[in-house]
């Protein structure tokens, strides 16, 4: 039976290697698409007292692993459980890029936040974000300016942005030096922009 892990520690699920093994992988290679993981959720999630709890996915730690197949089928099925849970609310920080849309992991979203750059290649990469989104089912974008600097080019840029605009979080090199002294970056900027990103995206959620 699978033992709770403490709160102070989140196991990723990716090095599950026992249980991934006894429930996704088969003979001769195979791997089953839908392994059992209703109880992966509650045994490996730390929770706080008010009921937030965390999930850590994991991904590849070493090179020369070879295929991610099996774990990725045993996170995607986890997450299918995890998103079509009904009453909850389920955030998830994906990796930066859009792999995780090509493998479908973020299928049956209600909304996917992209967070891009003011450039033309972030800005290329929103537009496959688009398709790519479209292609698995997810209607709703909204977006989230990150490391913005004022310029006519950039103020240009925003502005053809064509789904809801949820914030702009202007650059600045308190985040740089957060991570460089490797604090929280929100005991070190400020934290308003933020604010306002965090009650939009309440707002456009609430709009559903």
């Amino acid at each position: 039976m699978l033992q709770p892990l403490g709160v102070g520690y989140v196991k990723p699920l990716s090095e599950l290697r026992d249980v991934i093994d006894e429930r996704v992988r088969g003979p001769m290679g195979t791997y089953r698409l839908n392994p059992k993981v209703d109880d992966i959720f509650e045994a490996y999630s730390a929770r706080n007292e008010d009921g937030v709890r965390v999930l850590v996915l994991g991904t590849i730690e070493k090179g020369g692993d070879g295929c991610f197949c099996p774990e990725n089928a045993f996170l995607r099925a986890i997450l299918r459980h995890a998103i079509f849970r009904e009453k909850d609310v389920l955030l998830l920080d994906m990796e930066a890029g859009i792999e995780h849309l090509g493998r479908g992991t973020a299928k049956g979203v209600d909304l996917l936040i992209a967070v891009v750059e003011p450039g033309m290649r972030s800005f290329e990469t929103l537009e496959r974000i688009e398709k790519l989104a479209g292609d698995i089912g997810i209607e709703r974008i909204g977006v989230v300016v990150n490391k913005y600097i004022e310029s006519d080019r950039a103020k240009e840029l925003v502005e053809k942005i064509d789904h809801p605009l949820l914030g702009v979080i202007p650059y600045s090199q308190d985040f740089v030096k957060a991570d460089l002294e490797s604090v929280p970056p929100y005991r070190a900027v400020n934290l308003d922009p933020f604010v306002r990103v965090k009650n939009n995206l309440l707002k456009l959620v609430g709009e559903t």
